[in-house]
């Protein structure tokens, strides 16, 4: 089986150390865990903790390469003027559909963990996804890694994902087959939907400005 990735973590990129330290966290809790189970590592845009939204070749291919998709929910996550999240999400649906055709099973690829705004998650998503809530966690907090709660969670979601890779191995054929080609959808393909999910942001209300005296 040519799964590279045992997942892909989908995040907003942002050049502040707080922004990174999450991503740098997860990443590196979901690896020590997974290395009990699985060969594959977790997969990192390393590049774009610098910032930047900069889509290549390589992207496409390591999201195809993945068990599944570790989707980094804060409110600023689906953004209808900076889709690469969007674009991201609507990749992995598609493998999704297309990897459930070859099991014939239900096989949810997408895991949403929320560090900030549950609130502010899309409906369809809560509805049709369990998704692990991480927001009552202190990010301030630089032992965030060592709180026995999020050891907990993160011991769990590594076991999801060997649970679905154990349903891949079943397979004769090559769930990865295709990945060479594979493209994220361009930003006019989710658009609509971006348009959909995203709650409008409301103007405050103006305020009439006494003269003095």
């Amino acid at each position: 089986m040519a799964f590279k990735y045992s997942c892909f973590i989908s995040y907003r990129h942002g050049q502040s150390q707080l922004a990174e330290r999450i991503v740098n966290d997860l990443s590196t809790a979901l690896a020590n865990e997974l290395e009990l189970y699985m060969g594959p590592e977790v997969y990192v845009d390393r590049e774009r903790l610098k910032g930047g939204d900069l889509y290549n070749k390589e992207l496409a291919r390591a999201l195809c390469q993945s068990i599944c998709m570790i989707m980094v929910f804060t409110p600023s996550y689906f953004d209808l003027h900076n889709t690469f999240c969007a674009r991201e999400f609507k990749a992995m649906e598609k493998l999704e559909e297309e990897r459930e055709r070859r099991t014939g099973k239900r096989v949810g690829l997408i895991i949403p963990i929320v560090f900030r705004g549950a609130d502010s998650l899309p409906s369809e998503i809560k509805a049709h996804r369990h998704y692990y809530d991480f927001g009552d966690f202190l990010l301030c907090d630089t032992e965030i890694s060592k709180h026995p709660n999020y050891a907990r969670k993160i011991k769990e979601i590594a076991k999801t994902i060997f649970d679905i890779y154990q349903i891949f191995s079943r397979l004769s054929e090559d769930p990865c087959s295709g990945c060479d080609d594979f493209v994220l959808p361009a930003e006019s393909e989710v658009a609509q939907w971006l348009s959909a999910i995203c709650t409008p942001v409301l103007p405050l209300p103006s305020r009439r400005i006494l003269p003095l005296g």
